[in-house]
């Protein structure tokens, strides 16, 4: 298994936790078209499905190492622009063989693939749909209604929380999509969750799941924009 992840380059201590837990990092880029608070957001910049690799055209360095992986890289048509929702090119979630996104603001080459591939993509209002949504062994945790009934209408199984008690700064809250991963059969998250008021349904719903969690530091849960897994 690789153990790859792509992710902000802002936080040292975080990268250097998941050093010393054998993970290889690859830093997202910084976009200076974006706001501070998502400049360096690595689900705003990637996103996998299978060999696949959608890159930002705007993130030349990033597509270049990932290229050198093997992985299939396709650079989006558009360039990102700096407000919602023209910021929201590859901020979608692929789970069981299906696309969920607000479909009219992603990539058209994204589309395009999904089209190719016979892979269904289901349209949500929310245009943050990875930011907004955790996805754990074909299961998830979001706290939007709209992602959430979406994926229950398809057959998935998930958990709906609360908005809040994640920090990102500069905005008044972050997403739980943004602040963890699931690997080998751990899910990792930046911070402890006991400032979060559905702490123990994220918790019981991870066991129920028969996954382990560590947590990567002693700071309340915060979002740094996510870890993209190769």
């Amino acid at each position: 298994m690789n153990n790859i992840l792509i992710m902000s380059g802002e936080f040292e201590g975080l990268i250097y936790a998941v050093q010393e837990l054998g993970f290889n990092v690859i830093q997202s880029e910084s976009i200076d078209v974006l706001p501070p608070f998502e400049r360096n957001h690595a689900d705003m910049q990637t996103l996998k499905i299978g060999d696949t690799v959608f890159i930002l055209k705007d993130c030349e360095r990033l597509s270049a190492e990932i290229k050198k992986l093997g992985y299939n890289v396709i650079k989006t048509e558009s360039k990102i622009k700096g407000k919602y929702p023209g910021n929201v090119l590859l901020n979608a979630v692929y789970l069981n063989g299906k696309l969920y996104g607000r479909l009219d603001s992603l990539d058209k080459s994204l589309i395009a693939y999904c089209k190719n591939h016979s892979i269904d993509m289901i349209n949500v209002k929310q245009g943050y749909t990875k930011c907004s949504t955790a996805t754990i062994e074909g299961g998830f945790i979001t706290s939007d209604r709209g992602i959430f009934d979406a994926m229950l209408r398809n057959g998935e199984e998930g958990l709906l929380i609360e908005c809040g008690d994640i920090e990102l700064k500069g905005v008044d809250y972050g997403f739980i999509g943004g602040c963890c991963f699931e690997y080998d059969n751990t899910v990792y998250m930046t911070g402890v969750l006991n400032n979060h008021k559905n702490k123990a349904d994220i918790e019981n719903y991870i066991k129920y799941k028969n996954k382990k969690i560590q947590y990567l530091s002693t700071d309340s849960i915060y979002d740094i924009g996510g870890f993209v897994v190769l």
